[in-house]
């Protein structure tokens, strides 16, 4: 079947054996065609031509331009990544560590990860932070860059205030309830408590919530430096009834904190005078309501009279 076409063109249609139908274009011969319309139709083939070609030349451009710009853009990634993590623009050049008195300055940089040199880029301060707050000695931490090149540490310690003893160890409390360490022997001239059960305890345990422990740190916390550098243990087995070491020895049985505070310079004038009598006290026991009964060991001397003796007070 044959179709004219606006063009000028031929259609031929046809139903090949093997496959469908296929649509062929024959250009109309041109014989008897005047040269004027031979001459359009020539001219109109040239400019169809042209603007083939024009667009095969607009997209070679695109093509060329978008291979240029990821070459560009290559180089460019490869030059900044050079220039932030190869090259000393982005290094910590100082890092200050305050705070820290029972830590030293090592091993806070140790446990914090970091170092001189370390690229800025990399570094990630909520991990510093999470790493220093594992050291139970550390109550709180801040990281900060102090201009571009400065990385600042600030940390709050914990301060131990007692030793609680615990079988064949001592373990080093501080005053917010938190185990900040367990060693075989006193290193510190801190307060030791006895008599609390405090076996298993490792560093970074929380105690604050036992009954016992604020009972001790009640204690502790009251006794002025002048009394405590003349307890040698305070002893808590029972809490209602504890009971003092003084480092001479004498055993302090105390009434309550507050009567042992209001009597404790006359209990020192009291052991005092003791001594001048040459009279060693196994116990003293302060729970009389106005006396001081003083147990002694031994007299050095020829004891007459009673064993136990008493003071008002």
């Amino acid at each position: 079947m044959i179709h004219k076409l606006n063009r000028g063109e031929r259609l031929l249609e046809h139903q090949t054996e093997t496959g469908p139908r296929r649509r062929l274009f024959f250009p109309i011969p041109r014989t008897g065609l005047s040269e004027k319309t031979i001459e359009r139709i020539r001219s109109r083939s040239v400019r169809s031509r042209l603007l083939n070609l024009g667009k095969m030349l607009v997209s070679m451009k695109i093509l060329l331009f978008t291979v240029l710009m990821a070459v560009l853009s290559y180089v460019a990634v490869v030059q900044l990544k050079h220039l932030f993590f190869e090259t000393s623009y982005f290094e910590i050049k100082k890092i200050e560590v305050l705070g820290n008195n029972f830590l030293k300055r090592e091993s806070v940089l140790n446990q914090a990860g970091v170092s001189l040199a370390m690229n800025l880029l990399n570094l990630d301060r909520e991990a510093i932070r999470s790493r220093l707050m594992k050291n139970a000695y550390v109550k709180k931490v801040s990281v900060d860059l102090v201009g571009l090149y400065t990385l600042k540490i600030l940390i709050e310690e914990r301060f131990p205030v007692m030793y609680l003893k615990a079988r064949d160890s001592f373990i080093e409390v501080s005053n917010d309830g938190i185990v900040l360490s367990s060693v075989p022997t006193v290193e510190k001239d801190l307060p030791i408590v006895t008599g609390l059960q405090m076996e298993n305890k490792k560093s970074g345990d929380d105690i604050s919530d036992s009954d016992s422990f604020l009972e001790a740190r009640k204690w502790v916390v009251s006794l002025e430096p002048r009394i405590q550098k003349k307890i040698s243990e305070l002893n808590l087995s029972n809490i209602q009834n504890p009971y003092i070491f003084f480092v001479t020895g004498e055993k302090i049985i105390p009434k309550n904190l507050e009567d042992f505070l209001l009597r404790f310079d006359f209990l020192s004038s009291l052991l005092d005078n003791l001594k001048k009598n040459n009279v060693e006290p196994d116990s003293i026991d302060m729970r009389a309501p106005s006396e001081i009964v003083v147990k002694p060991k031994r007299a050095k001397k020829a004891a007459e009279g009673s064993s136990r003796r008493s003071a008002s007070g």
